[in-house]
């Protein structure tokens, strides 16, 4: 990024682990926005891990695993 110029970005992320990671190569994160993911029976349990152990920010329907938040 700093190649191209870039100092200040908005992040598409739901991973908050970019943000201080660029944060910590003085780039500034003007906004985090996070995205939407498709939630499915399929991938719904890595969807939790990702969300528990990554902290990633992710809105998970509690309907499709069939526990409660």
């Amino acid at each position: 990024l700093h190649a191209l110029g870039v100092s200040r970005v908005a992040l598409l992320s739901n991973n908050p682990d970019k943000a201080r990671q660029l944060r910590s190569c003085g780039v500034t994160v003007v906004e985090q926005v996070p995205t939407g993911v498709y939630v499915s029976a399929a991938n719904l349990r890595y969807l939790e891990t990702k969300a528990r152990r990554g902290r990633h920010t992710l809105e998970l329907p509690s309907v499709l695993s069939g526990r409660t938040r």
